[in-house]
């Protein structure tokens, strides 16, 4: 009788040892998939990464559009030789007007109650200068450089998109030059420098 009693007892311990083994081998097995889970994850997410930056590219045409449809678009490419142009859109009397300046213009000459949008190109980046917008959205926005980053000034309804790479812009620059040349002859623009064209404009509200 103590002889079965010593080997159920020994059974018993024996027993309990390989439940402890087991258990043991469970946890390091479930604890080296989760690390290869999470690598293979890590390792996924940095080649999407990768990807989408090499495929993102850097915007190299900047298209202005409000109420849905284009009404500008430059070549970034070809723009100020690296110096910093400013671009005013200047919405009077629902009609849009856009003037390039090489220098900040003096936008305390606007007339109260037209609504207006100031950009900034310099070095392929795009910038909301200024806006009298009442929310300051897009004046707050970061730069904008890559193929389909854009700045929105939703009280304006006016979108600013930049699309395209720089072989995209080689191929299409001279059909680009044609669009901007339709573009000043639907709005009549004249061949006078940006501040002439300026005054022109206040003058025209003054009258």
């Amino acid at each position: 009788m103590g002889l079965k009693t010593g080997s159920l007892q020994q059974c018993t311990v024996h027993n309990g040892r390989n439940t402890e083994k087991r258990k043991l081998y469970v946890m390091h097995s479930i604890r080296k998939a989760d690390l290869i889970l999470i690598s293979a994850c890590l390792f996924f997410a940095v080649f999407l990464g990768i990807f989408f930056a090499a495929r993102r590219g850097t915007g190299s045409k900047m298209t202005l559009s409000r109420d849905g449809a284009e009404i500008y678009s430059l070549d970034l490419n070809k723009t100020g030789n690296g110096q910093m142009q400013y671009y005013l859109i200047w919405c009077r009397d629902q009609e849009t007007h856009i003037m390039h300046f090489e220098e900040y213009p003096e936008l305390s000459e606007l007339p109260e109650g037209e609504s207006y949008n100031l950009l900034s190109v310099e070095n392929g980046k795009v910038s909301m200068e200024a806006a009298d917008c009442r929310d300051q959205i897009c004046v707050r926005h970061i730069p904008i450089s890559s193929h389909r980053e854009s700045i929105i000034c939703l009280p304006h309804k006016l979108v600013v998109e930049l699309t395209g790479t720089a072989d995209e812009a080689v191929k299409s620059g001279s059909d680009r030059q044609d669009q901007r040349k339709d573009y000043e002859q639907d709005t009549n623009r004249e061949e006078s420098g940006p501040e002439e064209e300026f005054e022109e404009l206040l003058d025209g509200v003054a009258g």
